[in-house]
C-alpha cells in the first residue's frame, strides 16, 4: 500500500527536518422472594429514585485492533432501554437478552416485555458479530415444571424456534434459581433433554447455565452437566445481600469475616472440584454494589435492618459528593473498597468495587485459567467507559502487566487458602527482562500443600524453587521475562499461605548495531551488512530501521518504492516525487519554503510505498 506524506501549513515556514510518526431500589424479579440458602439473588433493578440513567460521559467509540482472549458474557436486561448504543462491542464476546420467563405449568413465556424478535439491542448485537443468546428464567414452582413433560417440551420447542427466528443467534442461557437438593436429578434430566435437542437442531447452538454463587444444597450435578453444557457462568454476587445482618462486599475476592468464608475464589474452586472444565467456567461479576444503614461507620458493622438499596456503578460514579475520596475506605481482608457516610442521623455503608478491585478479580480469572467473566448487568455502568477499558487491559491482546504488584494464595493477604486448589499462572510484566519475587510469608501444610516456581512460561521450564511448610524463601529472580507459579493444596488442612511482591527488572542497556561496509571511496554497487545485538544474548530486537540513501548525480535520495523517503532539498528544483496541491513552494539554501500566506489549505505531498505492517520511516531535511 502507499502512504501519503503530507505537509500542510497556514503560515510561511522554512524547515530543515521533520519526523512523522506514524460507564429507590425497585427489584423487578425478586422483591417477592425471601432469601434462603437455596435462593440465588441478583437483587438488582434499573431505577434509582425513579431516574433512568442517561449518558453522562462519552463511551470510547474509537476503533480498536485489540482482540479478546477471554470470554466476556454480558446479560442485557430487557428494561435497560437504549443503553446498548454505548456498549463497546469489541470487548464483548457474548450478549444475552434477559429474559424469557418460563411458566412452570405450560413452558410458555409469561414476560410480555420479552421482545427477542424485535429488540433493537439484539439487532445491534448481531450486527456487531458478537455471540447472541437469550436467557430463560424460572424462580419458583420447579417441581410443577418437572412434573410436566409437556411444559418442558413446549419450552424446548419454543427456545429452538426463537433461535431459528433470529439468523445468527447462538444460544440459550438457563437461569433457574431457588432450586434445592430435590431438584438435582430432574434438573439434570431436563438439561440433558434440552441440550440434546438444541444441539441436534443446530450443532452451533450453545446452552449455558447460570450457577449459584454458593451451591448450598449441591443442586448441580457438575460431572453430568459438564459433558453436555457448553458454558457455566457463576453468579458471583450477593454474597452479602439486602437481608444481611452485616454490611459487606457484594462479591468478595477473599473472605471478609472468618465466620463466613464464601468468596469468589472459593466458588471457583468448588465448581472446578465438582467437575466443571476450566474452558467452560466463567465468573459472573456485579456492575453494582449495595448500601445499608449500619450501626457504625467502620467495618465490620452490623446493619440496622432499616435502609438498604442496590447501587449501580454509574449511580456511585455520578454522585461523587456522597461517594467521595474522603468517604472511601479499603477493607484489606476481602480486598474491597466501601464508602461510609452520615445522612441525617443515620450511618450508611456502600460496598461497591472500583477499578482496582475489579482488576484484582479479573486477575484471579486469569490466574485460575477459567474461560472469562460474566457481567450482571450490561448498562449498569452506562455513561462511563472505565470498565470497558479494564476488560481491554486484562482480557485482550492489548493487555499490559504492571512492573510491580502483590500476589497471594486464594485466601488473600490475611485468610487461609482453601482445600483442593490447583492452579498455574505466569507473571510476565510488560517490558521486563527479569522477574523478581520477594516473599514475606510462606505457611503451607508441610508435605501436603506446595508452591512451585518455574524459570519460564510453563511448568516445563527449569524449577526455581519448590516450597512447603513455613520457611520463607526470600527473593527469587528469573533469568528471563517470565516466571510461572504453580500451587496445589490437598483435601484437608489449610493454612495462611504465601504473600509476595513481584518486581520487574527492565533492560536499561541499549542494543548495538554493527555496520560492515567496504572502506574508502566506492564507485560501484556494494553490499553492507547490518548486525543488531542486544545484551540479552540474542538479537532481542523486534524491528530494525535503516535508511540507505543514494546519490543520483544531483542530490541524495532514498528509494520510495522500498518504504524510505529522504529529501535534503539540495537540488535546483523541487523533486518530481512531490505534488503541490495548493500554495506556492520553492527551495532555498537546503530548505523547502512555502510563501503563499493567503491560501487556507496549502500543502505539498509525496507518496511512499509502505507494506510492512507498522514500519514507517520518513526523513525530511
Amino acid at each position: 500500500m502507499k502512504k501519503l506524506l503530507l505537509l500542510s501549513f497556514l503560515i510561511p515556514l522554512n524547515f530543515l527536518a521533520q519526523t512523522l510518526s506514524t460507564v429507590q431500589e425497585q427489584s423487578l424479579h425478586y422483591q417477592n422472594y425471601t432469601f434462603s440458602k437455596d435462593t440465588q439473588w441478583d437483587s438488582l433493578n434499573t431505577v434509582e429514585n425513579g431516574t433512568v440513567y442517561q449518558l453522562k460521559e462519552s463511551q470510547s467509540k474509537a476503533s480498536t485492533t485489540c482482540t479478546l482472549n477471554k470470554k466476556v458474557y454480558g446479560w442485557h436486561p430487557y428494561w435497560v432501554g437504549s443503553v446498548y448504543t454505548n456498549y463497546d462491542w469489541t470487548m464483548l464476546s457474548d450478549f444475552c437478552y434477559f429474559d424469557y420467563s418460563v411458566s412452570p405449568t405450560t413452558g410458555t413465556n409469561t414476560n410480555t416485555s420479552f421482545a427477542w424478535g424485535t429488540s433493537a439491542a439484539v439487532t445491534a448485537a448481531l450486527s456487531n458479530s458478537v455471540n447472541v443468546h437469550f436467557c430463560a428464567t424460572l424462580f419458583a414452582s420447579h417441581s410443577t415444571f418437572w412434573a410436566s413433560s409437556t411444559a418442558q417440551q413446549t419450552f424446548i420447542t419454543n427456545a429452538i424456534n426463537l433461535l431459528n427466528s433470529r439468523p445468527g443467534s447462538d444460544g440459550i442461557n438457563i437461569d433457574f434459581e431457588g432450586m434445592g437438593a430435590s431438584d438435582k436429578a430432574p434438573f439434570t434430566a431436563f438439561m440433558t433433554n434440552l441440550c440434546n435437542q438444541v444441539h441436534a437442531a443446530n450443532p452451533n447452538y450453545k446452552v449455558s447455565i447460570a450457577l449459584y454463587a454458593v451451591d448450598w444444597s449441591g443442586t448441580f450435578d457438575m460431572a453430568a452437566l459438564n459433558s453436555i453444557v457448553d458454558d457455566f457462568i457463576i453468579m458471583g454476587y450477593d454474597y452479602y445481600y439486602s437481608g444481611s445482618a452485616q454490611a459487606g462486599p457484594e462479591a468478595p475476592l477473599y473472605n471478609f469475616q472468618t465466620g463466613y468464608n464464601q468468596t469468589l475464589s472459593k466458588s471457583i474452586t468448588y465448581y472446578l472440584k465438582q467437575g466443571a472444565s476450566k474452558s467452560k467456567l466463567l465468573l459472573g461479576l456485579p456492575w453494582y454494589g449495595r448500601e445499608w444503614e449500619t450501626l457504625a461507620s467502620t467495618a465490620p458493622s452490623n446493619t440496622t435492618g432499616g435502609f438498604t438499596s442496590s447501587r449501580l456503578y454509574n449511580y456511585v460514579k455520578s454522585n461523587s459528593a456522597t461517594y467521595s475520596a474522603a468517604n472511601k475506605h479499603w477493607e484489606n481482608n476481602s480486598f474491597n473498597p466501601y464508602y461510609s457516610y452520615v445522612t441525617g442521623s443515620s450511618t450508611r455503608q456502600c460496598w461497591i468495587d472500583d477499578i482496582y478491585s475489579y482488576g484484582r478479580k479479573f486477575d484471579m480469572v486469569n490466574q485460575r485459567g477459567i474461560a472469562g467473566i460474566g457481567i450482571w448487568a450490561l448498562g449498569y455502568d452506562d455513561g462511563y467507559s472505565d470498565l470497558w477499558q479494564l476488560i481491554k487491559d486484562k482480557f485482550s491482546d492489548c493487555s499490559t502487566v504492571a512492573c510491580t504488584d502483590s500476589i497471594f494464595d486464594m485466601g488473600g493477604p490475611t485468610r487461609n487458602y482453601y482445600d483442593a486448589e490447583s492452579y498455574t499462572y505466569s507473571i510476565a510484566p510488560t517490558g521486563a527482562s527479569k522477574v523478581q519475587l520477594s516473599f514475606s510469608q510462606m505457611d503451607l501444610e508441610q508435605g501436603y500443600d506446595s508452591l512451585y516456581l518455574y524459570d519460564g512460561s510453563t511448568t516445563a521450564s527449569p524449577v526455581l524453587g519448590a516450597f512447603t511448610g513455613s520457611v520463607i524463601p526470600g527473593t527469587i529472580t528469573s533469568s528471563g521475562p517470565v516466571m510461572t507459579v504453580k500451587f496445589k493444596s490437598d483435601n484437608a488442612t489449610n493454612k495462611g499461605g504465601f504473600k509476595a511482591i513481584w518486581t520487574c527488572i527492565q533492560d536499561a542497556t541499549a542494543p548495538t548495531t554493527q555496520i560492515n561496509a567496504p572502506s574508502g571511496w566506492i564507485t560501484q554497487d556494494f553490499t553492507t551488512t547490518y548486525t543488531d545485538l542486544d545484551n540479552s544474548g540474542g538479537s532481542g530486537i523486534e524491528k530494525s530501521f535503516y535508511q540507505p540513501s543514494y546519490y543520483n548525480g544531483i542530490e541524495w535520495r532514498a528509494n520510495g518504492n522500498r518504504g524510505f523517503f529522504n529529501d535534503d532539498f539540495n537540488g535546483p528544483a523541487i523533486h518530481p516525487d512531490w505534488t503541490s496541491s495548493a500554495g506556492t513552494w520553492s527551495i532555498s539554501s537546503g530548505a523547502l519554503i512555502q510563501s503563499d500566506e493567503t491560501n487556507s489549505n496549502t500543502n505539498i505531498y509525496a507518496a511512499v510505498t509502505q507494506s510492512l505492517s507498522n514500519r514507517y520511516l520518513y526523513c525530511l531535511r
